[in-house]
């Protein structure tokens, strides 16, 4: 078993969003569904060919699904962007402070004779059309993902428009970027209506898909903002 894809997870927690822990309660509804606009089940399937759901994990990499609540409250901001281009991929390295998993990796890695796992980002350059909540973010920002999650988390193609939570990211290969998941990710399709990139098996996440997935923008936006508070 390769002891780099399993401490991934810990290592850079903070971009794959895989070690947040907590619950949260459920989501309330902020609008009248009844008089809600929505998508035919028909098209959404239909959309779903270029909006694909995103499923799956790494392998050896244990991950437990996240409420968008969850991300919610991890996250910096949530963007409305328009994707420009796919960038090319970079490597970090890791602070390797004793205690630390990182530090721990390092140790084991050198232990054996291994080169420092240096971990590789996938990154899409996108167009910040407005922040619905959270702190500013500039018009022009690169949303960044572990690379061992290619194939699972959202592909991202030029032209899309999505809703996204972002957290900052840190360290200076990250400068100017923004990690993002699926579990905060949402397509703006079809005259402003939105399309989940991920649907949970918890009741949970099922009952916030059924109650956004399909819905016009502005509906998702009331949401994340009676989330926060807003």
């Amino acid at each position: 078993m390769n002891i780099k894809k399993i401490i991934t997870a810990a290592a850079t927690a903070c971009i794959a969003f895989g070690l947040i822990t907590g619950c949260s309660g459920p989501s309330s509804s902020t609008t009248d569904k009844s008089s809600a606009t929505s998508l035919s089940p028909e098209k959404i399937n239909e959309l779903r060919k270029e909006y694909p759901l995103s499923t799956g994990s790494p392998q050896n990499v244990d991950l437990r699904d996240l409420t968008f609540k969850e991300v919610l409250d991890y996250t910096d901001s949530v963007i409305i962007a328009e994707v420009v281009q796919q960038m090319p991929d970079f490597s970090v390295d890791l602070i390797t402070e004793p205690g630390t998993p990182e530090g721990n990796l390092a140790e084991k890695l050198e232990a054996s004779g291994e080169e420092p796992y240096r971990p590789e980002f996938t990154s899409f350059q996108v167009k910040v059309e407005e922040v619905v909540t959270g702190e500013e973010v500039s018009d022009t920002i690169n949303l960044i993902y572990n690379s061992e999650f290619k194939g699972i988390e959202p592909e991202l193609k030029p032209g899309m428009k999505i809703v996204a939570a972002v957290k900052k990211g840190v360290g200076k290969e990250q400068e100017g970027s923004y990690s993002f998941t699926r579990y905060g990710t949402y397509y703006v399709v079809e005259d402003d209506y939105v399309l989940s990139a991920f649907e949970g098996q918890t009741e949970e996440m099922k009952a916030f898909s059924r109650e956004t997935n399909g819905y016009k923008l502005d509906h998702l936006i009331a949401e994340i903002e009676a989330m926060k508070g807003n």
